[in-house]
């Protein structure tokens, strides 16, 4: 073989070489390999407390690192048991006893026990708390008095604990939607011993919610968190049912941008995305590779007008507003066949509720209201700010639709006020805007998001004081039958439609995107992950 030859053929051998390394594999293939999910999240989480969280994009992490009582089984409906193996209701449906696994470990080794359920269910009503959802826990005998502060001592709470492993609850009134309740973050049990050295169990949220310092009981427990990064979480050896998690971690990103997060999945950075930009749809559907996932969510999508801030202390105002929205044609515009218009603050369908549609465009209406508020054409009528959460995608897109709506139609001035998400709760909480853009993905019942005008309700932020309302809401929680449950839920509807504390956009058509190599997973309508079931295999 001459010189040549074989330089020709050692040439050839390093080309190979070189080819065979060129293509490196990509995050997801080997994260799959490791059996470490790779998955957008929106948010970066403002805290991981279960008894304030406010957002939607923080509930999968916080099912991975805690486990309640009950848990929604992957339909979305159907209720599984979580920590207590079993229950029983009393023949009056006003006592549930639970009975806790013997085996629920916390994360640190330690049983989980009844009692750590009673004080993480007192610490959500404590008034100095503050839980956001303290009032799905008011169903509880005595909740609401405690929570307002009318009384003091814990004992007046339908809460006991007649040994370790047996937890009782009385309630108010017969409730058969209970499960439905406890079964939500709001109810995880939190370590009271981690809170006790970082703060106190009066605090919201804190340094107990850091690496190192949480303590949960779920399958996963908390690694690392790099803010604005990425949210690692590792599987928990002491998870009662550790055998059936298939996963050795998870890791959550935080994306603010769907167009980046759907470039990301398609440059083999993500498994699983938490939204896609409504342009993409289409694309993905005529590829018809699989990977699109598109779904209806019980998530409303509404208006919340602060009815302590001028102008819309105004009844009037306020339903022009919401008279002058064409949803429509909003939904065309931003979001594509990822919204449905809403003309009733709750899903039809949710909980067998099919609600009365007392929200319509009418734009004739709208300005004769305009007009006997004194504004006629939009005249003397102040500025306006619409508060949003986020400054890109769909809810800027919808903040700009409604923008030139209300200018149409009206003749009101509405500047765009975009947040990043912690600064938008902060401004939520503290009441400190004119209109909202938010939105509220529910428990498969109306109750939840109908309560929201209730005049005490931690999600009022509207602050709306209806004593009708309040009654009307009081008296469908006590009706005898399911029928007259519903027919009361639909008065409720139609007080909130004529005082327009909420006026709702549109109900959430969730898309999203998951590689081929995630198995176990299965959409539904409230979003809920059994962890145990998810997978990884190419």
């Amino acid at each position: 073989m001459s010189g040549v030859t074989r330089r020709i053929f050692y040439l050839l051998g390093v080309a190979m070489a070189f080819s065979a390394c060129a293509r490196r594999a990509t995050l997801v293939e080997t994260a799959t390999r490791d059996h470490i999910l790779l998955m957008g999240n929106k948010d970066e989480p403002a805290d991981l407390d279960p008894a304030i969280n406010a957002a939607d994009s923080t509930n999968a992490i916080l099912h991975a690192l805690f486990e309640g009582l009950v848990e929604f089984e992957n339909d979305g409906r159907s209720i599984r048991p979580g920590v207590a193996e079993r229950w029983e209701v009393s023949a009056d449906g006003l006592t549930w006893t639970f009975h806790l696994r013997q085996n629920a470990r916390w994360s640190n080794g330690e049983p989980v026990t009844a009692s750590d359920f009673r004080d993480s269910f007192l610490r959500v009503i404590d008034p100095k708390v503050g839980g956001d959802n303290a009032s799905d826990a008011y169903t509880i005998l005595g909740a609401r008095a405690f929570a307002e502060g009318r009384r003091t001592d814990a004992a007046s709470v339908g809460i006991r604990v007649p040994d370790l492993l047996t937890l009782v609850i009385r309630v108010e009134h017969p409730a058969p939607y209970l499960l439905t309740l406890l079964a939500q973050a709001t109810f995880y049990p939190v370590y009271g011993p981690s809170l006790d050295a970082n703060g106190g169990r009066s605090q919201r949220a804190g340094r107990w919610t850091l690496p190192g310092a949480l303590v949960g009981n779920g399958p996963f427990t908390l690694a690392e968190w790099v803010p604005n990064a990425y949210l690692s979480v590792k599987r928990n050896p002491f998870f009662w049912d550790a055998r059936r998690i298939r996963l050795r971690g998870i890791r959550f990103f935080p994306t603010d941008d769907e167009g980046a997060e759907e470039r990301a999945f398609r440059a083999g950075q993500l498994h699983l995305t938490y939204r896609i930009p409504k342009s993409k749809v289409p694309v993905y559907q005529a590829a018809n590779t699989g990977v699109l996932h598109l779904l209806p969510i019980l998530r409303t999508n509404y208006i919340t007008f602060n009815v302590g801030a001028s102008p819309f202390t105004d009844p009037r105002v306020r339903r022009a507003f919401s008279l002058a929205i064409d949803r429509e044609k909003l939904v065309h515009a931003a979001l594509g066949g990822l919204g449905t218009p809403a003309y009733s603050f709750v899903r039809p369908g949710t909980g067998g509720f099919l609600p009365s549609k007392g929200f319509r465009f009418d734009p004739s209406a709208a300005a004769a209201l305009m007009a006997a508020a004194g504004y006629p054409g939009g005249a003397g009528f102040p500025p306006v700010e619409l508060t949003l959460n986020g400054k890109s995608g769909s809810t800027l897109e919808v903040g700009e639709v409604l923008q030139q709506m209300w200018l149409q139609h009206l003749g009101a001035h509405v500047t765009l006020r975009p947040l990043e998400f912690k600064v938008y709760l902060s401004v939520e909480r503290e009441r400190q805007f004119q209109v909202l853009f938010e939105g509220f993905t529910g428990y498969p019942d109306p109750r939840q998001l109908l309560q929201f005008p209730y005049t005490s309700d931690p999600n009022n932020d509207a602050g709306a004081s209806n004593p009708a309302y309040d009654s009307a809401f009081d008296a469908a929680d006590r009706m005898p039958s399911e029928g007259r449950r519903l027919a009361a839920f639909d008065a409720l509807e139609a007080i909130n439609a004529r005082e327009v504390y909420f006026a709702p956009i549109f109900f959430s058509n969730r898309g999203l995107l998951i590689d081929k190599s995630v198995h176990g997973w299965r959409d539904n309508g409230i979003e809920e992950i059994d962890w145990r079931q998810v997978y990884l295999e190419p």
